[in-house]
């Protein structure tokens, strides 16, 4: 939709038309719910994310207007006097001795059709009748002249602030008379203009809200309006109107309930206007009022999601494509309420848990907090009140992961506690939390498993035992990365598998081929499958586990490493899936690396890739040579900018390592590693 800003109006311009004027038929987005206002309280189920429309508590269905729509008309009591002005182009009248009539309106000799200076020569009004008067005409001129005074407006309505032109017309000149044509805000008693010559006075008039009422007089010039025996004019009515938009509550959980009220400055029905109320997401009407300067909705969606809506006057016999809109209001967004957590851990009894909640919603401004729970019903950490997200640290006090969700509430008021309540409170923070709007569901926080890679067997190598060095120097790892074959390094041996087995630790499975350039290509990727698949069925890792391929990074030792391609990596993948397998790419994981572009590249082509493989970045690559398994660092591998599982991170090379054998690495407890149960 595009707004247009004209003199007076807005017009609307969108892509389809609205039902024809009077009819109250939704949209398929909007569900029409019955509300206490007609003896109802439930709502028609909608599909899908619809909003489903009910009248507020209370209120009673606003007569010929939109379905759920409540309306309310205010006295009127706000409305401010506004300023006056001379008409452009135009100078001000002379004023008199008195400073106060002294006005910014501006005089002219113009006269009612049939005054002392119109083609009219005979002096009568231009209302005389065919009837011959029974006295002579000339005793009647000077009283019939004056007889007349109109006054009239170049619009109707206008924007807040926007200006009207007012102009009083009587049927003589008023110079030499010792009277003057006022025009009176007789709404907010306050004279705007004072001619004392000519027969026209005309005056510029703004305000910024409300419906303002003139009238005009010919008398003898005060700051007031008189109160008898004046030539008085019609009256006439100026609506100067704004709109504005609020909403009971920006955010609730789904299903649950918000009031919309637009509020105009002016009863719409005098104006024959409509008050509209649009949802911006597909820009279709969500409901009107025909009448009154209050319209009120109340809006529930069964799904979590974030509406904006919009209010706008305007003449409800238009097309929507091109509708007569005179005011729009700000749009308000209104969110339905939805929780995730995740979270993951170390490997250490003692050590911390993280924990995040996120909801879709800022939550600054609202009644609610998120509160991060453990499987008793807890809270582990204090509720969080602003902004749309919440940590905690938990520490681990077992073997095991307890399980974990997360809540958007109300922190309980301390009104009815003790005074020890209150205090306790005060100092710990509440211990629950209360009118629940959404839960998540329930996680198991992915453990940090700590861990190595070697070029060399890390036990039964012919050059010495890796294993017992690695334990006294950096800790006892979790895991082990090897090579599948024998290339450059010796391939896992039935002695590893063994020795895994017994210590319960996991094996990563790695495979490159000789060349380790040789890295583009969909054959090149699938013929390296099917070799690593069948070496791993030999040696006895079951379906269902990890076989990661090598992707060095370009340089000396492997000059065509950069030429990794997405054919490479969708051949990897077809060929390790249809063998049983997970596959695992190690390479950069920096965003726009050699790798990371063919990645993404890869996942686009084929979203499976995205969601059933895993990723092992070897960037960022620390230089300290102090970490070990009991300070390993914080989880931060780089990521490629779209759809991966990063699930593996080799952090340190063993050139920066108390070991130079191994290098270090951390993974989550998710990437399903191959922990061998029986001896070969």
């Amino acid at each position: 939709m595009v707004l247009v800003a004209a003199a007076n109006q807005l017009t609307f311009t969108a892509m389809a038309a609205a039902p024809a004027a009077g009819s109250i038929q939704q949209q398929s987005t909007v569900a029409q719910c019955s509300g206490a206002g007609d003896g109802g309280d439930s709502c028609s189920p909608g599909t899908g994310d619809s909003l489903q429309l009910s009248l507020p508590d209370s209120a009673q269905q606003c007569p010929d207007s939109g379905a759920g729509a409540s309306c309310v008309t205010n006295d009127g009591a706000d409305v401010a006097a506004g300023v006056a002005s001379t008409p452009d182009g135009q100078t001000a009248c002379p004023g008199g001795a008195d400073p106060a009539l002294n006005t910014p309106a501006a005089c002219s000799e113009i006269l009612l059709s049939g005054g002392s200076n119109s083609s009219n020569n005979s002096g009568a009004p231009a209302d005389t009748p065919s009837v011959a008067p029974s006295v002579p005409i000339l005793t009647l001129r000077p009283a019939a002249s004056i007889q007349k005074l109109t006054l009239a407006s170049n619009t109707r309505a206008i924007q807040s602030g926007g200006k009207v032109l007012l102009t009083a017309t009587a049927g003589t000149g008023v110079t030499g008379s010792g009277k003057a044509i006022q025009i009176f805000d007789t709404t907010t008693s306050t004279l705007l203009g004072s001619c004392s010559q000519g027969g026209q006075c005309a005056v510029g008039y703004s305000a910024r809200a409300g419906v303002h009422n003139f009238v005009a007089y010919l008398a003898a010039p005060a700051v007031k309006s008189p109160t008898s025996g004046a030539l008085t004019s019609n009256t006439i009515s100026v609506g100067w109107i704004g709109l504005s938009l609020t909403s009971t509550q920006s955010a609730v959980g789904p299903g649950k309930p918000t009031t919309l009220t637009a509020t105009s400055t002016i009863p719409v029905e005098q104006f024959g206007y409509a008050i509209e109320l649009f949802d911006l997401s597909n820009m279709s009407r969500i409901t009107y009022c025909s009448r009154g300067t209050n319209c009120s909705v109340s809006l529930t969606q069964p799904a979590s999601g974030t509406r904006s809506v919009v209010a706008a006057i305007g003449k409800l016999t238009t097309t929507f494509s091109n509708p007569d809109i005179w005011a729009v209001s700000d749009h308000v967004s209104v969110s339905w309420l939805s929780i995730a957590i995740g979270g993951s851990s170390t490997f250490q009894v003692g050590s911390n848990i993280h924990l995040t909640a996120s909801t879709n919603a800022d939550l600054t401004n609202t009644p609610w907090s998120i509160g991060i729970f453990d499987d008793q019903g807890r809270l582990v950490a204090p509720p969080c009140k602003n902004g749309n997200s919440c940590s905690a640290q938990v520490a681990a006090t077992s073997g095991s992961t307890p399980q974990f969700s997360a809540a958007i509430g109300a922190v309980p008021t301390t009104r009815n506690q003790s005074k020890l309540g209150q205090l306790l409170q005060k100092v710990t923070g509440p211990t629950n939390l209360v009118d629940i709007q959404a839960r998540s569901s329930s996680i198991q926080p992915a453990r940090l498993l700590w861990g190595v890679d070697s070029c060399k067997a890390f036990t039964g190598d012919p050059t010495g035992e890796v294993l017992p060095g690695v334990q006294e120097t950096v800790g006892n790892p979790d895991f082990w990365g090897r090579y599948l074959t024998t290339t450059v390094c010796p391939g896992l041996s039935w002695p590893e598998i063994y020795m895994a087995a017994k210590m319960r630790m996991g094996i990563l499975p790695i495979y490159n081929d000789y060349n380790c350039s040789a890295v583009s290509g969909y054959d090149t990727g699938k013929g390296y499958a099917e070799v690593a698949t069948s070496v791993a069925a030999h040696d006895t890792e079951p379906k269902g586990h990890v076989i990661a391929i090598d992707i060095e990074p370009p340089g000396a030792a492997c000059p065509g490493a950069g030429n990794v391609d997405s054919g490479f990596i969708r051949g990897w993948f077809d060929g390790v899936t249809a063998a049983g397998y997970v596959p695992v790419f190690y390479g950069n994981g920096t965003a726009g690396s050699e790798f990371g572009a063919a990645w993404c590249q890869a996942q686009s082509e084929q979203r499976a890739i995205s969601w059933d493989a895993y990723l092992w970045s070897f960037e960022p690559s620390l230089d300290s040579s102090g970490w070990s398994k009991s300070n390993a660092p914080v989880w931060q591998p780089y990521e490629t900018g779209c759809p991966d599982h990063m699930a593996a991170w080799q952090y340190q090379l063993g050139s920066n390592s108390p070991d130079p054998d191994v290098d270090a690495d951390e993974a989550l407890s998710t990437l399903p590693l191959w922990y061998p149960t029986n001896t070969p």
